[in-house]
């Protein structure tokens, strides 16, 4: 009876695992307002990233002002800033927007497709970090958009909710249920194998989840602007890889789990 009592722990423990490794990535790196800024916050080390918001930083100026000599004035500076902490910290900033985007339900007379971002503070701090030619004035706001259509305004709100709690019952679950499962079994060795075995699987399914995410944006992005198209997947990217770095990690643990439960349970025969 303890054996089928310790067996039906562990695949409960198993199960969990599985659902918890990329549902508490999701959670943490995107469904997350702090977490999707610091993780496209490092997409602005890229330079496609950086070619993309300086030329709208220079596209902005030339819209606003009217002067295609002042737009030519402000982009090498736009360049410059571009390379420099202070885009990282901005475009961290255009990140919490995006993410309001996506995570927020709109207003009534929001336009669903359309992201719109402020890229204000970029132009401020290019205008106030560099010795420009000319004197240029760019009134504010200065809002930024990007046709998204197939993602609308706050489609991922009840996801991220439904996310958020999955993360942390399958968490709790895979702890809980693998306590009972040792303290039930006869045969803690074994269990302990098993239990590095559901491990393994978490992390293939966290990869291959990694290698869907990255197919899936990149078919909804296909009707985008091509420049607008190319950030966005270096962010998801970005995101990305730190799932696939997680799941190689909780693999390894697993592994190494199986290890120590295959030479425990030998010795115990033994």
């Amino acid at each position: 009876m303890r054996s089928v009592v310790s067996g039906l722990f562990t695949a409960v423990a198993m199960v969990c695992m599985i659902v918890a490794v990329p549902s508490m990535w999701l959670s943490q790196r995107v469904v997350s307002e702090s977490g999707f800024s610091a993780s496209a916050a490092e997409a602005a080390h890229d330079t496609s990233v950086q070619n993309y918001f300086a030329d709208k930083v220079a596209a902005s100026v030339e819209e606003r002002t009217g002067s295609r000599i002042a737009a030519d004035a402000v982009l090498p500076a736009a360049r410059n800033y571009a390379r420099s902490d202070g885009f990282v910290e901005d475009f961290g900033e255009v990140a919490r927007q995006q993410h309001k985007w996506l995570f927020t339900a709109p207003g009534p007379d929001v336009d669903l497709h359309m992201m719109e971002l402020d890229i204000s503070p970029m132009i401020d701090r290019v205008i106030r970090s560099a010795p420009l030619p000319i004197p240029v004035k760019v009134p504010g706001p200065v809002i930024v958009t990007i046709d998204q259509s197939q993602i609308t305004a706050g489609s991922l709100e009840d996801s991220g909710t439904l996310v958020n709690i999955l993360a942390w019952v399958s968490v709790i679950g895979a702890i809980v249920a693998s306590i009972l499962a040792l303290l039930t079994a006869t045969r803690r060795a074994t269990v302990l194998a098993w239990l590095g075995v559901g491990a393994v699987l978490a992390g293939v399914v966290g990869w291959a989840l990694g290698i869907l995410t990255n197919n899936v944006v990149s078919d909804r992005l296909a009707d985008t602007d091509s420049a607008a198209k190319t950030t966005i997947e270096v962010v998801v990217s970005g995101i990305v890889d730190h799932l696939s770095t997680i799941s190689m990690y909780v693999g390894i643990g697993g592994v190494v789990v199986v290890l120590i439960g295959v030479i425990a349970r030998v010795a115990s025969n033994r």
